[in-house]
């Protein structure tokens, strides 16, 4: 194993990186998963918060860690204890430039962050050495030159002269390379100035944004992988759909959820309602996965996300495809993770949004939400990595289902490049979606009918019987005396108070008033029932 590296950095400001909110800030804790969480939102490699083996003192064993004898945290949660807490670290692989088998500890011994190679070949230290301390905010690793690049450097001295540079060139020269670095790519802001403004890229604007991953929340049976199919063929079409305006290109659709026949059915529907055949979706791709393991990513011994063969297929077709929308659908049969660990779910979307910066697409990511977010309205799902890991969030659901079955809510409830809170009403009609006109729909309009009938019969047997109700909101109100009413067929209060409104618009119901006149009451009657009875 070779020597661990210290690193420079700002302490104070790794320990305010971490977005968990149990640790004090000058704690290891915070000081860990404030690494672990910069490693991540960089995206050059991967990285968990992983226990090192104990010496015969309990001590962080770090000459004998290796990738196979990490161990990931207890329940996902700090330990309690104090020297199982010192042997806490953070393993990091993939790195971008290195090789697949090289693998690295950053681990706080006294306070002091160091970097442990603890497998691999050395040649990929300079490179994971470069690439961790740039992305956690430390200074270079200043290595001693060989002799070999002291010697190298002395003969390029002698056989080239430095570039001159004009007096009114305020760029400065290029630096030299020094053998056994690699060139990190560093900007200046400051050239920037007097170039245009690069536009933000939407794929659909102010919903989802291009080069990274969206999530797509809904319900099941809400109608999300339905939405989705029918944004990318319009997508592939060229056309526009629910006043979207997805941008023009090829899309690619993978779904473990259907089947080819149903992509068919539900394409045939779609093509149909824009006036199209079948043939108009030459540049829309499909990998219908429902009899077959569809799993993209699963942890290792280590707990950490690795792409699977089928992963590795698709992105290299996507490569060669280069679509511009990838829908996935759904999460839950993609992700062979566990859902409630942030760092496997920040791993896995790390993934899916390298794939849409190296193609320069949208990746939509299909998703059910869990039973808490269904309850709060939130429609997020599992772990808070879900939506703190992608730059937008859409969610679909229900509207009022007593008032329209049909209808669905499109929100957004997460946009950092845009606003939240906008809603899309739209309404299921003849095997798509359609922008809500306002008008119900012919199930909505049955559901009516029957409401109005019932209020009338169950205001007659209440009449008959000598009980008293009122439109007026009280103890005997119309609609919630009637709907704890067994004759009033399990139709819900707020459905018969819809129901009496539009009876009393159509002139189907009067008020009458009972009683002396120091102390009058209210009865609602049905008009063809007041054998004039005074109003």
């Amino acid at each position: 194993m070779t020597a661990a590296t210290q690193l420079d950095t700002n302490l104070d400001e790794l320990r305010a990186m971490s977005l968990r909110e149990t640790p004090a800030s000058d704690s290891r804790e915070a000081l860990i998963f404030g690494i672990y969480d910069r490693l991540l939102d960089h995206g050059h490699c991967s990285a968990d918060v992983v226990l090192a083996p104990a010496d015969a003192d309990g001590e962080p064993d770090w000459d004998n860690t290796g990738p196979a004898n990490v161990s990931s945290l207890p329940a996902d949660e700090w330990p309690d204890d104090q020297l199982a807490a010192r042997r806490a670290a953070v393993i990091v692989d993939n790195i971008d430039g290195c090789s697949e088998e090289s693998s690295f500890i950053v681990a706080v011994q006294d306070d002091n962050p160091l970097i442990i190679q603890i497998a691999g070949p050395e040649a990929d230290r300079d490179i994971a050495h470069a690439i961790i301390a740039r992305d956690i905010g430390a200074a270079p690793v200043v290595r001693p030159p060989s002799k070999f690049a002291e010697s190298f450097a002395k003969l390029g001295e002698e056989l080239f002269r430095p570039v001159p540079v004009a007096a009114n060139d305020n760029k400065p020269a290029p630096a030299a390379k020094t053998a056994g670095t690699t060139a990190v790519p560093v900007i200046n802001p400051a050239d920037w100035h007097g170039d245009p403004v690069p536009v933000r890229e939407w794929y659909c604007e102010g919903l989802i944004p291009m080069r990274t991953v969206t999530i797509l929340n809904g319900d099941g049976g809400v109608g999300k992988s339905l939405l989705a199919l029918q944004l990318a063929a319009a997508g592939a079409m060229g056309l526009d759909t629910l006043s979207m305006e997805p941008l023009s290109g090829r899309t690619l659709v993978l779904g473990a959820e259907d089947d080819a026949d149903e992509f068919q059915r539900r394409l045939d529907d779609i093509a149909k309602a824009h006036g199209k055949e079948l043939d108009a979706l030459s540049m829309l791709r499909l990998i219908p996965l429902a009899d077959r393991d569809a799993l993209l990513a699963v942890p290792d011994r280590a707990q950490v996300m690795q792409p699977t063969p089928l992963w590795r297929g698709i992105e290299t077709y996507a490569r060669d495809f280069k679509p511009k929308l990838i829908i996935l659908d759904t999460a839950a049969d993609l992700f062979g993770g566990d859902e409630i660990k942030r760092s496997q779910v920040r791993q896995f979307i790390a993934m899916l949004r390298k794939l849409a910066m190296e193609i320069d697409c949208a990746v939509v990511l299909l998703a059910h939400p869990s039973v808490q977010g269904m309850a709060s309205g939130t429609g997020s799902s599992g772990s808070t990595a879900w939506n703190n890991s992608v730059r937008s969030r859409l969610y679909l659901t229900k509207g009022d289902k007593d008032a329209d079955p049909d209808i669905r809510i499109l929100k957004t409830m997460k946009s950092n490049y845009g606003k939240t809170g906008d809603e899309i009403r739209i309404k299921w009609k003849d095997g798509i979606f359609v922008l809500d006109d306002g008008k119900p729909s012919p199930s909505s309009a049955l559901v009516n009918v029957r409401a109005e009938r019932v209020f009338r019969d169950v205001l007659s047997a209440i009449n008959r019987s000598g009980e008293r109700v009122a439109k007026t909101k009280g103890l005997n109100y119309a609609p919630k005396v009637m709907a704890e009413r067994p004759d009033a067929e399990g139709l819900s209060a707020k459905l018969l108070e819809a129901a009496m409104q539009r009876l009393l618009a159509a002139g189907e119901l009067r008020v009458v008033m009972e009683g002396p006149p120091s102390k009058p009451r209210q009865r609602l009657m049905l008009e063809a029932e007041c054998y004039g009875a005074a109003e």
